[in-house]
């Protein structure tokens, strides 16, 4: 019997008696095992990396034996028929609107739609656009080296929060043509010094980016590959910052969307609106980051890849195309902790977390919850 068998981990698995209680938890501990070895005791006595593989750990344990929730394809086509009827046909049939729904929602991007097109009913509600998440903890080693003139001594904790809230507005449902789509989007990411007491607690950084997107929902056909979902969108983001603290950049950023299966591909591409030079750094006017498409680069390629038992996988990458080679890639792995919320942990590596780093690499791994998910 191992020691994550036997003994008190953190309260996650504590006698023989408890192990049989809860069997799918012990399944847990028997992967991770086989991930981390089986002296499990010492992760806990570990600092750094160590106390990460810890979260990974617990986390391991209880996504095994979490129950299942889900909005499955017959919800989806019932908000689909719901829609749908108030624009029927007279002489149409629920049969054949309930055989057209079930095309429509035929893939995760169209099941995504239909519950947007019925909530957009509501005069009341509002969207989630990008993950709308809470990380009450993540670790990454601070630089401070942007912040060298605010700082008057006092440093920055390498532990933080992070949080991001993302909604939209489906302003016009069908914008001259059929199917196209008129969206108004506001995205903000803060990163928080929540537990550093001797400064107050300050928001380190916050991000806010607001977008008008032309979503077209249509799918069609690229080179024989399923575009499932298309969109154009002004995008202008920024730190909120002044002086030498301030970053931003306004571009037109395009997206295709293919699915396949359980596996969802985005990819981006963006051009970013030239800005006049400023005549100092302290120059209210001009732009504030000229080089920052060396470290963002043009574009961006997603994934998301839903696995049994409601559980995700996403990934993000970006390279600047170019000989020193600077990009970025983010791992984030979300599944139930109820029907409303989701366990996340996420992992960045690269440049460009935050606008006030977009020349610095960081490496941040931080475990939270998600209020909304891509899908």
């Amino acid at each position: 019997m191992t020691e994550c068998n036997e003994r008190s981990m953190s309260g996650v698995i504590r006698s023989r008696a408890e192990r049989r209680a809860i069997g799918a938890k012990g399944m847990g501990c028997r992967v991770s095992e086989a991930i981390f070895g089986r002296d499990a005791k010492n992760l806990y006595r570990g600092r750094g990396t160590k106390k990460i593989r810890l979260i990974l750990f617990v986390l391991t344990c209880l996504a095994t034996s979490l129950p299942v929730f889900s909005q499955t394809k017959n919800e989806a086509v019932e908000a689909c028929i719901a829609v749908s009827s108030r624009t029927a046909l007279d002489d149409q049939t629920l049969g054949e609107l309930r055989q057209q729904c079930q095309k429509q929602t035929g893939s995760l991007i169209g099941r995504r739609i239909a519950f947007e097109n019925a909530a957009s009913r509501n005069p009341f509600s509002i969207l989630p656009h990008k993950p709308n998440y809470l990380l009450p903890v993540t670790y990454s080693d601070v630089n401070e080296k942007p912040y060298r003139g605010s700082l008057q001594g006092y440093r920055f904790d390498d532990i933080e929060a992070k949080f991001q809230i993302s909604v939209k507005y489906i302003a016009v449902e069908n914008f001259f043509i059929d199917d196209l789509g008129l969206h108004i989007a506001f995205t903000t990411t803060s990163w928080w010094q929540s537990y550093n007491s001797e400064i107050s607690a300050p928001f380190r950084e916050t991000n806010y980016e607001s977008e008008l997107i032309f979503s077209y929902k249509k799918p069609w056909s690229l080179a024989g590959l399923n575009v499932t979902h298309s969109s154009l969108s002004l995008s202008h983001q920024s730190n909120g910052q002044a002086s030498e603290l301030s970053r931003s950049w306004n571009r037109i950023v395009g997206s295709l969307i293919f699915s396949r299966d359980n596996v969802i591909w985005n990819l981006k591409a963006w051009w970013r609106f030239p800005e006049d030079n400023k005549k100092s750094s302290n120059d209210p006017v001009g732009d504030d980051n000229p080089d920052i498409e060396k470290y963002m680069g043009y574009g961006e390629l997603s994934a998301l890849w839903k696995l049994p038992k409601e559980h995700n996988i996403d990934m993000s990458l970006r390279n600047n195309l170019r000989r020193d080679n600077k990009g970025a890639i983010q791992l984030g792995w979300s599944f139930p902790f109820n029907k409303q919320l989701r366990w996340y942990v996420e992992y960045f590596n690269g440049y460009g977390e935050s606008l006030i780093y977009y020349n610095y690499s960081v490496s941040r791994v931080g475990l939270g919850v998600k209020l909304t998910d891509w899908l």
